[in-house]
């Protein structure tokens, strides 16, 4: 209802007669204007006097707010605007500035501030490229390949972080090509059609090649990787693969045939750092003062001359980084950005970063780790044997998935030797059971430390595997009729359980059949037997006879005594203790 009140009340400028008319009664009011003007007009025409040339009229609505109201015309006529009245009640009503003075200056911002530093400071040749020495290197024979222009199409396996997305695109820019990439997550078949399409016509129409890199090629299913194989065999795209799984496990045979799988490593913790000098840097070289807005990040482009980060804090960061170059990047980043002052102290790396925990529940490091620890538990290293129990804890593993491997491994490994060790596996597996993480940890770590010490037998293991070898190669022969029960007359007719001798009956040792006589191998326990020796082995009890002679080091020792300064500055945590918010005592 306050609506149609509202509309009521505007008044506008008749454009016949300039008077201000009800907009209601505008149309009644012109219809009377416009006869009043033809007869005039009439009136001059048969007088032979040309009628007056007035200006051109404009219908004007006046708004009751002058926010609508155009700046141009607005600043115009200034007098008029003070003549137009609002409205029949006479509302007065504060008018909004539109200057820009008044207003607060906004923040502009280019796609380079809101790039990441990690793709700012993305190397764009060889020379600026660190690590992966052995494939791109001075003598690495992929850089040969690179710069003879032959690019196979490939795939590169590795860790995030260590360059892949990088030596792709070196690779385009190099080489000249037309580069495309995609990824394995956000684009779909209809993508990768339309890429081929697309490089077929550019290699018809210039000549140029197209290299398509698919980041994250292993989410790509069967179906949409066979794609790939007429174009890679025919040579019409350049395909490079992405991927942190095992090409073995995630890659299609037919489309890995077709490919050359390289390798890339962790990075080391020197180049890492090197990596993190070369970014500090491109930093400092790229302060340019920002002034189109005040409020602006000064972070990185402020024009001052004061970043600094000390070279243990630069250790310490590529170390807590574990080998991922983007992880130590992207927290040297976040530690210019919350820092007023650019001197940045171990402190705040410790606030914006945690330790990079290599480790994939489903992946193959999975199986890595768990094979790394039944086998140091199997060479009686306790002390290793801990390490990888704490990689897998400490990286989310299931604590009932490594329960059941230590009940394997009781009667795997130890068996006979200790037959308190199975016992104290089924007991340790109930535990987690009852306690769950991260108490459970430390049952974990007491039945793994007993294992591993614990004196080895693989008797029975070793017998039973040739058994199931036996029952593979050989025919299954029936059983012996002594050894047959006889619990009715035809089947004692049929000579089931003759000749049996039961051995309660006998003093001593009674000489009977069990097994069939056509059965070619009748040994299966205590056939198997070592035949190697390990030569360090021998060399260290040789070293022990020489008397006088002081023991030389052995390889694992010289390594083990090397120094390490890195980690005697790092506080790690011991994983079995770091995660718990109280103490565990006897009595709780």
């Amino acid at each position: 209802m306050s609506s149609n009140n509202d509309d009521n009340d505007i008044m506008v400028c008749c454009p016949a007669c300039n008077q201000y008319v009800d907009i209601s009664e505008i149309n009644e009011h012109m219809d009377k204007c416009t006869k009043l003007e033809k007869t005039e007009v009439e009136n001059q025409k048969s007088k032979n006097t040309p009628p007056s040339k007035a200006p051109p009229k404009k219908i004007v609505i006046t708004a009751k707010n002058d926010f609508f109201t155009p700046k141009s015309e607005a600043s115009s006529n200034p007098s008029q605007k003070s003549q137009l009245p609002l409205s029949i009640k006479r509302e007065k009503r504060p008018l909004i500035s539109s200057s820009s003075s008044s207003r607060p200056s906004k923040q502009i911002k280019t796609k380079a501030d809101t790039m990441p530093l990690a793709a700012r400071v993305r190397p764009s040749s060889f020379e600026e490229f660190i690590g992966q020495k052995e494939i791109v290197g001075n003598n690495g024979w992929l850089k040969e390949l690179i710069l003879r222009d032959k690019i196979p199409s490939m795939i590169m396996w590795g860790p995030s972080g260590v360059g892949k997305t990088t030596l792709a695109k070196i690779m385009a820019k190099l080489t000249k090509s037309i580069f495309k990439e995609y990824s394995g997550i956000t684009h779909a078949t209809a993508d990768i059609k339309k890429a081929f399409d697309v490089a077929r016509n550019e290699a018809a129409l210039t000549g140029r090649r197209t290299i398509i890199f698919l980041d994250e090629i292993h989410r790509f299913n069967k179906a949409q990787q066979d794609l790939f194989l007429p174009y890679v065999e025919s040579g019409g795209v350049t395909l490079i693969g992405a991927t942190t799984e095992n090409p073995s496990f995630k890659i299609n045979s037919s489309l890995l045939s077709r490919c050359k799988v390289f390798t890339l490593n962790k990075l080391t913790i020197d180049e890492v750092q090197e990596i993190l000098k070369r970014a500090l840097d491109k930093i400092r070289k790229q302060n340019i003062p920002n002034v189109q807005s005040e409020e602006s990040s000064t972070t990185l482009s402020e024009n001052d001359d004061d970043i600094k980060v000390d070279e243990d804090v630069l250790k310490y960061l590529a170390v807590m980084s574990d080998g991922d170059a983007r992880i130590a990047l992207n927290a040297l980043e976040i530690a210019l950005n919350m820092k007023s002052k650019k001197h940045i102290t171990k402190d705040d790396i410790e606030q914006v970063i945690q330790k990079s925990l290599l480790y994939d529940k489903d992946g193959e490091e999975h199986y890595n780790i768990i094979s790394a620890l039944h086998k140091s538990m199997r060479g009686s290293d306790a002390n290793a044997s801990l390490y990888w129990l704490g990689r897998m804890l400490t990286g989310g593993e299931d604590p009932l998935y490594i329960a059941r491997r230590l009940i394997v491994f009781a009667s795997e490994d130890v068996g006979l030797a200790d037959n308190s060790a199975l016992p104290l596996a089924i007991a340790t597996y109930q535990a987690c059971q009852f306690i769950g993480m991260p108490e459970c940890e430390i049952n974990l770590a007491h039945c793994v430390t007993y294992l591993a010490e614990a004196k080895k037998s693989v008797r029975s293991y070793k017998a039973y595997g040739l058994v199931k070898e036996t029952i593979k190669e050989e025919y299954n022969y029936p059983v012996p009729h002594h050894m047959r029960n006889a619990p009715t007359n035809l089947m004692k007719n049929l000579g089931y359980s003759a000749g049996y001798k039961y051995n309660p009956d006998f003093e001593g040792s009674v000489h009977q059949e069990y097994l069939p006589k056509e059965l070619k191998r009748k040994e299966f326990l205590d056939v198997f037997s070592p035949k190697k020796v390990d030569p360090e082995t021998k060399y260290r009890e040789s070293i022990k006879s020489e008397p006088g002679e002081q023991r030389i080091k052995t390889v694992p020792q010289m390594e083990q005594n090397v120094s390490t300064e890195i980690y005697e500055e790092i506080d790690f945590h011991y994983p079995f203790s770091g995660t718990h918010s109280h103490d565990i005592t006897d009595n709780q």
